[in-house]
């Protein structure tokens, strides 16, 4: 659609009949096998949400984030969207829509108008099928399933404790879909399991893929997880994010509102919840089943016959838009947590440095640009020992201080799993922050100085 050189706002229109051109056709979300694994036909509701995921995510995508040089202006973007539903009447509810933005605007930093109206397109061809018989649920509860490390992790505790779950993968290109099947095969054949994955494709057709930060993609994997769980006629859905990268605590200060991802913090976990229980009619519990622990935990509880499902396992935040033959960076967060997690765990030798293009615990680690990821994580470990110090009666207040995003943290933490968040958080950070000894590295040394190893 066309606008002012002077409209701040990004006009998009989905399924509303004036749209912007491409914008419809530009995105793909494969509902139909999700319809047809489970025998079940999804409800106007789902239909809709599934389409208002694949909205945002093109949106998300195509709408480059401003770049601008004064305080304010070099971050969020600010998107209208008018959006062809089922139900209009059901979506413009004041509670619904209210919660739907806050939770949109949470993730993204974006201000958001949605306009709901009624839906101009055909049906899709998850809305055409019968079917005779409906199938039974093939588990107990949806998992978020990735590929990645935590997720394997995560799914090995759910296993090992009778949990069998349907193993929900959101496919966004076609390299992704190749890993998370090659990781769910191998971790079938090392428990002999028989955990169904059920894949929804989501990706750009058309529209070039212009924004990289893709802050949206927790409200994307969340609401596929809340779908299928309605779908399926199950309550819970299961994400396996570690403790330490769901709160995600900002490694610099300059690193502000959701600049760092929030998609797994425990705040957004319980908005999600009670918005998709609403918008699907369905009672859901949405939990974090590795909350308090650290990934080199979640590591060191794998099994010896996971080991060869850790190596196909990929933790990089570029690794599958490479087109190189060595896929992980070694530079991001990610990658550099990951190695972190492996060395503490003794299970380095699944994970060598000759995996990543750059081994910023070498002896020659690169510029201080490669290293500028280490560093900063550093930075946040050496805060972090400062704010629990020796005594954990001062812990708490010391960590607030210093974190002060840790509060909303443990209030949503309190409602959804009970206890004592503030004492088991603390625990956690302690045990992170110590399981950096075990990196053999003179620039961790030089940041926290002598600590004693992780047990």
């Amino acid at each position: 659609m066309r606008q002012s050189s002077d409209d701040p706002w990004r006009h998009w229109a989905f399924n509303a009949g004036a749209e912007r051109p491409g914008t419809a056709r530009g995105v793909t979300v494969d509902e139909l096998r999700v319809a047809e694994l489970l025998g079940r036909t999804p409800s106007a509701p789902a239909m809709d949400l599934i389409e208002l995921v694949a909205a945002i995510h093109l949106i998300d995508r195509a709408e480059a984030r401003p770049r601008g040089k004064k305080p304010g202006d070099s971050w969020s973007r600010h998107i209208h969207l008018t959006m062809g539903v089922r139900e209009p009447q059901w979506w413009a509810a004041d509670a619904l829509h209210d919660e739907l933005i806050a939770l949109l605007r949470s993730l993204t930093d974006d201000a958001w108008v949605i306009e709901f109206v009624p839906r101009l397109a055909a049906a899709r061809p998850a809305e055409c099928v019968q079917f005779l018989f409906q199938s039974a649920p093939a588990g107990d509860a949806v998992a978020l399933f990735s590929g990645g490390l935590d997720s394997l992790a995560g799914l090995a505790a759910d296993v090992a404790g009778d949990v069998s779950p349907l193993a929900l993968s959101v496919e966004t290109n076609s390299r992704l879909a190749k890993s998370q099947r090659d990781v769910l095969d191998s971790f079938n054949q090392g428990t002999g399991s028989t955990i169904m994955r059920v894949p929804i494709e989501l990706h750009l057709k058309s529209a070039p893929a212009i924004e990289r930060s893709q802050r949206a993609r927790g409200f994307g994997f969340l609401a596929l997880g809340a779908t299928l769980a309605a779908l399926a006629r199950l309550e819970s859905v299961h994400v396996y994010e570690n403790g330490i990268g769901a709160i995600n605590l900002p490694y610099t200060s300059a690193q502000t509102g959701a600049h760092g991802t929030r998609a797994m913090r425990p705040e957004t976990l319980e908005a999600a919840q009670r918005l998709f229980s609403k918008v699907l009619d369905h009672h859901l519990i949405i939990v974090n089943r590795s909350q308090y622990l650290t990934k080199a935990e979640m590591c060191r509880a794998l099994p010896d016959a996971l080991h060869a499902a850790v190596a196909l396992t990929e933790s990089c935040d570029t690794a599958f838009s490479y087109r190189g033959r060595t896929s992980s960076c070694g530079r991001c967060t990610s990658c550099l947590l990951r190695r972190q997690a492996m060395v503490c765990a003794g299970m380095s030798d699944l994970d060598p440095s000759s995996r990543y293009r750059l081994d910023a615990f070498g002896s020659s680690p690169g510029t201080a640009e490669d290293l500028y990821c280490l560093r900063a994580m550093l930075s946040q470990a050496s805060r972090l020992q400062r704010a629990i110090g020796t005594g954990s009666a001062s812990a708490w207040p010391g960590l607030v201080h210093e974190f002060p995003d840790l509060v909303r943290a443990v209030k949503s933490l309190r409602a959804a799993l009970g206890g004592q968040p503030e004492s088991a958080v603390t625990d956690m950070l302690r045990r992170y922050v110590s399981e950096w000894a075990a990196v053999p590295s003179p620039l961790v040394a030089s940041y926290l100085g002598s600590l004693p190893a992780a047990a």
